[in-house]
């Protein structure tokens, strides 16, 4: 049985393309954890915006360790027990620091995000009505805007955003600032058209025993290590 998935081809330390046709990461390490006997994956590598749409299709079966929202849900059953945690946190260049209550504090300064992102916990809703934000393409694209001042914040998740700034030693004045936006676990998720939604209460199962373990805290772990000495080629399609 062959299953097709993808996710977004610049999340580091989650996930990231390294071909055309692979990604690495650990999400990509927790997805063969959780194999179920006599199914093959395949990924499909495509920009982030275009694999939420093939989704929605049915022309992708499974979609790696996403936030779950009312408009995804609307195409994805969603596997119940987390892949991992993911915190979101605003990052900004040191000298241009400010004073970070709540979301309150972003009112009437520029902000960006990366295209297709989405943050849980309300936020999504609150930017949409308060917030001046302006979407990327990518985490890196976000990242330069805010190294050379076109924005003065970006949003992202945490462990995705320091490895770019270990990786990056230009990024050395990008700091996280503290609380976190949000604090929303990812998830695995099948399409709602997909033929193999049945594998869903398997992985489950799975995801629950390794969760009690440790293993995905670990993951995150090594390839956030693997950042900070050498970092590994993304390929964006």
């Amino acid at each position: 049985m062959v299953v097709t998935y993808s996710t977004n081809p610049g999340y580091p330390p989650y996930h990231w393309a390294v071909s055309e046709t692979a990604f690495d990461g650990a999400s990509i390490e927790l997805l063969e954890l959780v194999r179920p006997a006599g199914v093959t994956f395949k990924a499909l590598v495509y920009p982030w915006k275009r694999v939420l749409a093939l989704a929605a299709d049915g022309q992708i079966d499974m979609l790696l360790s996403l936030r779950k929202t009312p408009e995804r849900e609307e195409f994805l059953n969603f596997v119940p027990h987390r892949a991992f945690a993911n915190p979101i946190a605003v990052f900004v260049r040191e000298d241009r620091r400010f004073r970070f209550s709540n979301w309150n504090s972003l009112q009437g300064r520029q902000g960006g995000y990366s295209a297709g992102d989405t943050f849980g916990g309300g936020f999504d809703e609150f930017l949409r009505l308060n917030l001046t934000m302006e979407g990327a393409p990518s985490m890196e694209n976000n990242f330069r805007k805010l190294l050379l001042g076109r924005i003065d914040y970006f949003v992202t998740g945490y462990y995705t955003g320091m490895t770019y700034v270990q990786s990056h030693p230009e990024a050395g004045v990008i700091s996280a600032l503290q609380p976190m936006i949000s604090d929303q676990a990812i998830h695995f998720a099948f399409s709602k058209k997909s033929a193999h939604q049945g594998l869903i209460a398997e992985i489950n199962r799975k995801l629950e025993a390794l969760d009690r373990k440790g293993v995905p805290d670990a993951l995150l772990k090594k390839h956030l290590e693997r950042f900070a000495g050498t970092p590994p080629v993304i390929r964006l399609p």
